[in-house]
């Protein structure tokens, strides 16, 4: 028989009220040209993952100057840097 304080009902019951997180992240730039917001958390695979693991390795600072080209018109920047 079981009881209310049993420690094998407090992990089911706790087990049950933690739940996982989800991270969903985004990293948007505005082109200069065409104003066009571009997601770089999304951008082409060409990027081999660089964009992510400076931003989750807290080096933002590589990616001044990194070159994108707008989804939209094609243009081609320059980023001048990160900020949240």
């Amino acid at each position: 028989m079981s009881t209310l304080g049993s420690n094998e009902q407090l992990g089911a019951v706790s087990e049950a009220r933690r739940p996982t997180a989800l991270l969903i992240w985004t990293l948007y730039v505005d082109c200069p040209n065409c104003s066009l917001s571009n997601d770089l958390a999304n951008g082409p695979p060409d990027f081999g993952g660089d964009i992510e693991h400076h931003i989750f390795s807290n080096q933002w600072d590589k990616l001044e100057g990194w070159e994108v080209t707008c989804e939209g018109c094609g243009y081609e920047f320059l980023l001048a840097g990160v900020e949240y």
